[in-house]
């Protein structure tokens, strides 16, 4: 698992379209701005092998929260996409994007359930929908660093300021300016 937060003053998105692969939600929310304040957006990158979520995911994420004082977690989450015969998935080990798909569904629920036992509020934004969201940066500036948690529970935590000057960076994706609030539409699990 691949982890990176970015900590907002405000994050609003709204639910646009299913796209494939879209987890059910209540109609009634498509189309509803849902808003939160003071709040970390952390990047998923669920790997295979990921599931099950382990311990160490959980205190990562939770790190990441107590590093950027957040009154809200918000975790967008989408597969690790490898191609085959890549450095990630061997010749002999073809991709199967449904049971990577529902591996990513079930390390996304059982992170913010177990994120939710500690007290943490968290908001899961729903898997496979086309949304436009708009962010508006804190004053104050975080240097929150990305994790890596291996299958087996190993932890790399690498500093912002590596991450910045390096080209192995995790990706994260955004149009912020610093002058006023950031606006895109994507769709989570693909972007």
């Amino acid at each position: 698992m691949r982890g990176v937060g970015s900590r907002w003053r405000s994050v609003e998105y709204t639910l646009v379209s299913a796209g494939p692969c879209a987890v059910a939600v209540d109609l009634s929310t498509v189309g509803v701005a849902q808003m939160f304040f003071d709040c970390l957006v952390v990047r998923v990158d669920v790997e295979p092998g990921d599931c099950p979520l382990t311990a160490e995911a959980v205190r990562a994420i939770r790190y990441l929260c107590l590093v950027s004082e957040a009154a809200h977690i918000v975790i967008a989450g989408a597969p690790h996409c490898a191609t085959a015969g890549g450095r990630s998935t061997p010749a002999a080990d073809p991709l199967d994007v449904l049971t990577q798909v529902a591996d990513t569904l079930d390390v996304l629920s059982d992170l913010a359930e177990r994120l939710g036992r500690y007290g943490e509020r968290v908001h899961l934004l729903p898997f496979g929908w086309n949304i436009a969201w708009r962010a508006e940066q804190s004053k104050r500036q975080w240097d929150l660093p990305s994790i890596t948690v291996s299958a087996s529970g190993d932890v790399d935590v690498v500093p912002d300021f590596i991450r910045r000057s390096s080209c192995s960076s995790v990706s994260y994706s955004s149009t912020a300016r610093v002058s006023g609030p950031a606006r895109s539409v994507c769709q989570l699990g693909q972007w």
